[in-house]
């Protein structure tokens, strides 16, 4: 599967343009952007760019001919002329997204192996940078889907590889039925009023290419030598003008992530049947009427502003031939014809039970639609302590869900990790063996109080039924197996030493009778 020849391919693939639409719609919601929203939803949208009239081209259902009907949206309801934007939009989607990610990710996964020296090779991986970076991989992966993490390194500037997270938006990838036989990534490095300049990224097993392309903003355009543009000059000086880096690895040094499965979005869409979907799949309408009931809301707060009815009469005019102009916010806000002269008073009625209600009904609707449980995102409730167990009671949806995308995490990771020792070995020498198997342990979503621990572990304990070290482990279980034994060795070198044991005397016979 080599990197293409270039000319007038286009580019992103064609197969690929059902997949980018969707993608273009979730990244509005979860960027926030109103002016992406109203260019996705807008009809008046589709002359604005080519990527939008690919958009609404292909908005049918996939395998149907002839036009259909798009059903109505608030950010794709036009603007009056002459009045001032004034729809809000409530960031329930990148919530949504941040939650997933605290769930997986709220603390680092533990990677273990049987191996020693690979032991301390995945010690030194596991960082806040690469906490971060996962985490950051997570967000991505339940807005947009998916999201593929791929190995780099830089002997410049660290003395070991890391993962870097990519969004699907710049991936296209090749499958061997479900399993991920390859991928591109592609970045847009310049772009001016003739020339598009792309560096496409080829990950195989075995090896890693690079390849400059120069081009129109729809074609991949003429191949290059790597040479010749400054902004890959350096890949050049590493791997030649060919751009091919071979890492001796029999594993891939890229995994693609999907969020959940099995996908509903693309029925139809071969290219796309393995990727997931995002946790916005389904619930856009709802999510953009909640943007409409917040604006509603916020409409009848300005209506309701105190204001004065006034005979023209009593306005001050600026002058024959000159424009009248209203001001929304003045306290004398129109002038009408009256015979008695008479001053009215107006304000109307704020909505607020009803504006609340459909509100929380439709957030409710949105979150319990994406997965989770509402309690998950705070809010009411009462604030006394409660257990663990009652905590996991009111957030079952929540880590049901997160149980679900953990089945997709773990092999993914183990996977990536088995690259990462495989490149440290390779390129910087390290010393380990990935080959021996990597275990990946999330820890639970829900921690017990510290009290709870504390009365559970010296019921054990007085029981004699659980160790010292098993003790520490289970409070500490992030740790490696040398710091529970230091810690293990520190609380036995504490213990007061115990009381000599004195042997019980032997029954002695009783003496015979005489």
């Amino acid at each position: 599967m080599p990197l293409p020849a270039g000319g007038e391919m286009p580019w992103p693939p064609p197969e690929l343009h059902p997949v980018a639409k969707k993608l273009m719609e979730w990244s509005a919601w979860y960027s926030g952007d109103t002016d992406a929203l109203t260019s996705v939803y807008s009809l008046a949208g589709t002359a604005n760019s080519p990527a939008a009239q690919r958009f609404f081209q292909s908005d049918k259902p996939y395998g149907a001919s002839g036009p259909t009907t798009a059903p109505r949206t608030f950010w794709g309801a036009p603007l009056t002329p002459g009045t001032q934007r004034t729809k809000l939009h409530t960031p329930v989607a990148s919530d949504l997204a941040e939650l997933s990610a605290n769930l997986l990710f709220g603390e680092l996964p533990k990677f273990t192996s049987t191996d020693s020296r690979t032991q301390k090779e995945l010690d030194a991986f596991q960082t806040d940078g690469m906490h971060a970076a996962l985490r950051e991989a997570a967000e991505t992966c339940a807005a947009l889907g998916g999201v593929y993490l791929k190995v780099v390194w830089d002997q410049t500037l660290v003395d070991r590889p890391w993962l870097c997270p990519v969004s699907p938006e710049m991936a296209v990838p090749t499958w061997s039925w479900d399993r991920l036989l390859g991928v591109t990534f592609w970045t847009v490095l310049a772009e001016d009023d003739d020339h598009t300049y792309r560096l496409l990224e080829l990950h195989e097993i075995g090896s890693i290419s690079y390849g400059l392309y120069r081009g129109t903003p729809t074609e991949l355009g003429e191949r290059l030598p790597l040479s010749a543009y400054e902004a890959t000059s350096d890949l050049a000086e590493t791997y030649g003008d060919d751009g091919v880096m071979l890492t001796n690895l029999p594993w891939l040094t890229a995994a693609y992530v999907p969020n959940v499965r099995p996908n509903r979005v693309w029925p139809g869409v071969r290219c796309a049947a393995n990727l997931g979907r995002s946790d916005f799949a389904g619930v856009e309408l709802f999510m953009d009427a909640l943007d409409e009931a917040w604006t509603s809301w916020m409409r009848d707060l300005r209506l309701a502003k105190s204001r004065i009815i006034v005979p023209d009469a009593m306005l001050e005019t600026e002058g024959p031939g000159q424009g009248a102009r209203v001001n929304l916010d003045r306290e004398v806000f129109v002038g009408v014809l009256s015979l008695d002269g008479g001053i009215t008073l107006n304000q109307f009625a704020i909505r607020v039970a009803e504006h609340q209600a459909t509100v929380e009904a439709l957030f409710q609707q949105v979150v319990s639609s994406a997965g989770y449980s509402v309690q998950s995102f705070g809010g009411k409730g009462d604030v006394a302590a409660v257990t663990a167990t009652e905590v996991e009671a009111r957030k079952e949806q929540s880590l049901a869900t997160r149980a679900q995308k953990i089945l997709y995490w773990r092999p993914a990771l183990q996977h990536l990790f088995q690259a990462l020792l495989g490149i440290s070995r390779e390129v910087f020498g390290n010393r380990s063996s990935p080959e021996a198997g990597i275990d990946v342990a999330f820890p639970a979503a829900v921690q017990p109080s510290m009290q709870d621990m504390a009365e559970t572990l010296s019921l054990l304990a007085a029981g004699e039924s659980m160790s010292i070290y098993l003790r520490v482990q289970t409070l500490h279980p992030t740790w490696t197996k040398a710091q529970i034994q230091q810690e293990t060795d520190r609380i036995l070198a504490e213990r007061p030493d115990k009381a000599p044991v004195v042997p019980r005397p032997e029954p002695q016979p009783a003496p015979l009778p005489q």
